[in-house]
C-alpha cells in the first residue's frame, strides 16, 4: 500500500519567526524546508526533495531528513540530521551552504575524547573539520548556535562566524 502524496511528509520541526512573520517547517521526509506565512500560505521551499548534501540554490540544494531550525537575521540554520551536517540558508540570496560537519557520523562523544575522562578545558575544532552525530535541534543565542546532538546526547556550540565548534 503506497503512501499518499501530501503537502508535508513527517514534518520534524517548526519555527515561527516573529521578525520575518514566517513559519519555517522541516519537511523531513520530503528532504526540504518549507517557508510559509503565519497563516500557513506557502511562500517558498528550500531543497530539491532529493536525498543528498548538495549546496547551492533553493532549487538545487539537497538535504537528508532535516530536523531542527534556528534563525539569525537573514540566515536560517538547518540541522541536516542524516547527513550529519549543519547547513546555513541565506534567505536573501537564496543559497544553501554547509557550515559544520564533514558528512561522516562522529563515532565518539566529543572529538575523540574518552567520555569517561574529565575534560579540564573547553575543546574546540573548526566546524567544517568536525565529524558530528545526528544534529537534531538548534537554537541561536548571543552569537552562538547551540546544537542538540542526538547521537551522543550532548549539546554542542558553534560561533556564528563559523570559526569554532565545541
Amino acid at each position: 500500500n503506497a503512501a499518499k502524496d501530501t503537502p508535508l511528509r513527517y514534518p520534524g520541526k517548526i519555527l515561527a519567526d516573529a521578525t520575518s512573520q514566517k513559519l519555517y517547517i522541516a519537511d523531513s521526509n520530503h528532504n526540504r524546508i518549507v517557508i510559509a506565512d503565519l497563516n500557513g500560505k506557502l511562500v517558498s521551499t528550500i531543497g530539491s526533495g532529493r536525498i543528498g548534501s548538495r549546496d547551492g540554490s533553493f532549487e538545487a540544494a539537497e538535504f537528508n531528513h532535516p530536523q531542527g531550525l534556528a534563525v539569525s537575521g537573514d540566515v536560517l540554520f538547518v540541522a541536516d540530521t542524516e547527513n550529519h551536517l549543519i547547513r546555513s540558508v541565506d534567505l536573501k540570496a537564496g543559497q544553501v551552504k554547509t557550515v559544520a560537519g564533514t558528512g561522516k557520523q562522529a563515532r565518539q562523544a566529543f572529538f575523540g575524547v574518552n567520555p569517561n575522562v574529565s575534560i579540564t578545558r573547553r575543546l574546540t575544532r573548526s566546524p567544517l573539520s568536525a565529524d558530528i552525530a545526528s544534529p537534531w535541534d538548534l537554537l541561536v543565542h548571543d552569537a552562538t548556535l547551540y546544537i542538540a546532538m542526538a547521537g551522543p546526547h550532548q549539546i554542542w556550540t558553534m560561533d556564528l562566524g563559523g570559526k569554532a565548534m565545541g
